[in-house]
C-alpha cells in the first residue's frame, strides 16, 4: 500500500498511545475563623482566610467559592433591593499567597471596581448567554446574567391587541411587547440591545423585603491573574487565600421603583452564611505523581499575569494620568486598562464608567458638558496615535474608541457602540490581536509562549483626556497586565 494513502480507523493496528486526562474533584475548604459565616457592615474590611493543604495538585480557575447571601432586616417600606450582579461586588481586595516566606502570587486591589471593568469586555458571549438567570432564593449566581426578561414574559396576544381588528394589530402589540425588556442599566436608562446586553442588577419583587442570593463565583473570574489560567499547580507549600470583604453599600442599594429613584434607608448589614471554598483537585495518579516528581527534579517555571494598579482623582477640563513600570515588575506588559469611574457613589451610579456626562448622585440628572470628548494615550512621552482619539467635536461624535476596539471585542459582551460607550474600558493590548471570539475559552498551554510589550526599558505610559467642562471630576483606575516569571522548586518560590 502506498505511503500517501490512508488507513481506515476500523483497520489500522497502529500502535495506540494513553492520554492521561485530569480527574477533577472538589475538596471542600471553611475559612480559618469565624466558622461558614460572616457579616458585613458599612465600613467593610472583614477578612476570610482559606488555606490550600500542600499536599494537593490543584486547579484554580475551575475552583469557586461558595456562600449565600441575605440582609440583615427589612429595607423598609416602598423599597426594593438592587443588588449589582454585572461584577464581583462582594470583594474588595483577593490576595494568593505562599505561607512560607509570604510570596504573593495575585493581588487585587479594588476588585469589585477591577472585574466590574473586564467581566463584561472579557467573557464570551456564548459563555454569558449559557449563566443561570438567579433570583430571590432561586438560581444559582456565577457572573454575567443573560438579559431573559425580553422573551420570557410575552405567551401569548397581549392586552390590548384584540381590540384591534385584523392581524396587523395583533402582530404590532405584539412586537411592542417583546421589544419591552428588564435590563436598566447603572444611570437608569434602558439597555438599547435588551435582547443581549448582560443585566446590571438583580431585583426583589415585593417592597420592604430581603433578597437571597445564592452564589457560586469561579476564580476564572478574575481576568488577567493566575485564578484564569486553567493549569494544574503544586507549590509543596501551604497557599493562603484571602478575601477583604466589601462594604454592603459595594454590594446593594435600596431604592423605590426605579433605580434611580431616592432611597429611604441606606443599606442595612449583610449576612453571608454557608462561605465555602471548593478547590478543585487533581486525582489522576499518573499526573498528580508526575506533578511531584517535577517539583523534585528542578520544579517548575512560569510566566503568569500579574496586576499593577494606580488610582486617581483628577478633576477640569484637561485630566493627565499616568502609571510607570519597569524590569523589575515583570518581563513584559500584556495590556493596560484605563477606565474613568463616576466620583459621586450614590446607589446605580456607584460603578458607571462611560464616555458620557458625570453623575453628582444616583437620583439626580446628569452634570451638562462633562463627558469625554477625546484622549491621547502616550508612551514615554510619544503619541501611539497620530492624533488624539476622538468621541466628540462640538455637536459631532464620532465614536473613535469604539472603532479602534472593535476588532478585539468581537465575541466579548459589548455588542454595540452604545454599549461600549456606556461600560467604557480603554485598552492598550499588546497580547494576540485576533478577535476574541477566536480566542478560546481555555488556551492549550498557556505558558510555551511569552507574549506582550517587552520591558527592556522603564515604560511611563499617560493619558491626556479632554472634557468639556472645567467642572468635569473623575475617579481613573488603570491597571497593568503584567507576566512576571515564577519559581516553584524545593528549595524556594520565588517571583521575578
Amino acid at each position: 500500500m502506498s505511503e500517501s494513502n490512508l488507513i481506515s480507523k476500523e483497520i489500522s493496528q497502529r500502535k495506540q498511545k494513553v492520554l492521561d486526562h485530569s480527574d477533577y474533584r472538589y475538596l471542600r475548604i471553611v475559612q480559618q475563623n469565624n466558622g461558614g459565616s460572616v457579616t458585613l457592615d458599612a465600613n467593610g474590611g472583614q477578612e476570610s482566610t482559606f488555606q490550600i493543604p500542600a499536599s494537593q495538585v490543584f486547579n484554580l480557575s475551575r475552583s469557586y467559592f461558595r456562600f449565600t447571601e441575605e440582609q440583615a432586616a427589612n429595607v423598609g417600606a416602598n423599597n426594593f433591593v438592587y443588588r449589582f450582579c454585572d461584577l464581583v461586588p462582594h470583594f474588595q481586595r483577593l490576595t494568593i499567597m505562599t505561607q512560607k516566606g509570604q510570596v504573593i502570587i495575585c493581588e487585587i486591589p479594588d476588585c469589585h471596581q477591577y472585574t466590574k471593568a473586564v467581566l463584561r469586555h472579557e467573557t464570551r458571549l456564548d459563555e454569558m448567554l449559557g449563566n443561570d438567570s438567579p433570583a430571590d432564593d432561586v438560581g444559582i449566581y456565577s457572573g454575567l446574567i443573560p438579559p431573559q426578561n425580553s422573551l420570557i414574559s410575552y405567551t401569548d396576544i397581549p392586552g390590548g391587541a384584540a381590540s384591534v381588528a385584523g392581524l396587523e394589530g395583533d402582530i404590532s402589540a405584539a412586537l411592542a411587547s417583546i421589544a419591552t425588556n428588564g435590563v436598566i442599566r447603572t444611570s437608569g436608562g434602558v439597555a438599547k440591545n435588551g435582547f443581549l446586553e448582560p443585566k446590571y442588577h438583580i431585583r426583589n419583587t415585593t417592597t420592604n423585603t430581603k433578597l437571597k442570593i445564592h452564589n457560586r463565583l469561579p476564580l476564572s473570574l478574575f481576568k488577567n491573574t493566575i485564578c484564569a489560567m486553567d493549569k494544574n499547580r503544586y507549590f509543596g507549600d501551604i497557599i493562603e487565600i484571602r478575601v477583604t470583604w466589601s462594604e454592603t453599600a459595594n454590594i446593594y442599594f435600596c431604592a423605590r421603583t426605579t433605580a434611580k429613584s431616592t432611597p429611604v434607608v441606606p443599606p442595612a448589614n449583610l449576612d453571608i452564611t454557608s462561605l465555602e471554598f471548593h478547590l478543585c483537585t487533581e486525582n489522576n495518579p499518573v499526573i498528580v505523581q508526575d506533578m511531584k516528581t517535577k517539583f523534585a527534579n528542578g520544579g517548575f517555571v512560569d510566566h503568569i499575569p500579574y496586576l499593577y494598579n494606580s488610582k486617581q482623582t483628577k478633576t477640569g477640563t484637561l485630566q493627565h494620568i499616568e502609571l510607570d513600570i519597569n524590569r523589575s515588575q515583570g518581563s513584559h506588559i500584556q495590556k493596560i486598562l484605563w477606565f474613568p469611574s463616576n466620583v459621586a457613589k450614590d446607589q446605580g451610579v456607584r460603578y458607571y464608567h462611560a464616555l458620557g456626562e458625570q453623575y453628582p448622585d444616583g437620583a439626580a440628572a446628569s452634570t451638562g458638558a462633562t463627558d469625554i470628548l477625546d484622549f491621547n494615550p502616550l508612551i514615554n512621552g510619544n503619541p501611539i496615535y497620530s492624533s488624539s482619539v476622538k468621541q466628540r467635536v462640538g455637536t459631532a461624535v464620532f465614536n473613535e474608541p469604539y472603532f479602534l476596539q472593535r476588532n478585539r471585542m468581537k465575541g466579548n459582551c459589548i455588542t454595540s457602540v452604545d454599549d461600549y460607550n456606556h461600560n467604557f474600558v480603554w485598552y492598550q493590548d499588546w497580547t494576540d490581536p485576533n478577535p476574541f471570539w477566536m480566542k478560546p475559552l481555555d488556551r492549550f498551554d498557556p505558558d510555551v509562549y511569552i507574549d506582550g510589550y517587552p520591558l527592556t526599558e522603564p515604560v511611563k505610559y499617560e493619558i491626556d483626556i479632554n472634557f468639556g467642562n472645567a467642572a468635569a471630576t473623575r475617579i481613573h483606575y488603570i491597571y497593568a497586565v503584567v507576566l512576571r516569571e515564577l519559581t516553584v522548586n524545593q528549595t524556594e518560590i520565588v517571583m521575578r
